[in-house]
């Protein structure tokens, strides 16, 4: 149970966390340094180059729309239909069960909700299970079940968008130095 209840916050991960990831790469990265930069320019195009006054426009844009996206994090807002936008109550949210029920389908518009959503439930479900079957109750059980779970989410967030985060790839590097100084293997 504990695993399908991970594996529905890994939707959220999967889905939210390269949203994330590029909307301060566009704030912090593209917005704010390289369109106006004059030294990356000039080291770019030339001693003499100069960042052409419309991508000042262009980057004030950019920084006005995305302030006014509504703030995402893994925690907020609440999950919610792509397509239209309907907020999930508590009983369309339980995992396995709820897309079962819909038939797969949004309770609101009619939209198909993907199969990866109970799949990846489903998958850690089962996972979780393994790791505490091999395992036997225990820290290694724990530190099993959390790397399943990052290495779940990375892997259908590098197949979506070919991106590794730090911010799962970090804590399993340290995770499993943490271990093997355990004398886990």
């Amino acid at each position: 149970v504990l695993g399908l209840l991970i594996g529905s916050f890994l939707n959220v991960v999967v889905h939210r966390l390269p949203a994330m990831a590029m909307r301060d790469w566009w704030r912090h990265d593209l917005a704010d340094f390289a369109l106006l930069d004059p030294r990356s320019w000039r080291a770019a195009f030339g001693a003499t180059a100069e960042p052409p006054p419309e991508l000042a426009a262009a980057s004030r844009a950019v920084t006005k729309r995305l302030e006014a996206l509504t703030p995402l994090s893994l925690l907020a807002p609440r999950s919610r239909c792509p397509s239209c936008g309907h907020q999930l109550k508590a009983s369309e949210n339980i995992p396995l069960v709820s897309w079962l029920v819909l038939r797969g389908k949004c309770s609101a518009c009619g939209t198909r909700i993907p199969a990866r959503y109970p799949l990846l439930e489903a998958a850690t479900g089962v996972l979780f299970a393994a790791c505490a079957w091999l395992f036997g109750p225990g820290s290694l059980t724990v530190v099993s079940c959390i790397a399943v779970a990052l290495l779940l989410a990375m892997a259908l967030i590098d197949l979506e968008t070919t991106l590794l985060p730090d911010s799962l790839t970090i804590p399993l590097v340290v995770l499993g130095l943490a271990a093997a100084a355990a004398g886990w293997s």
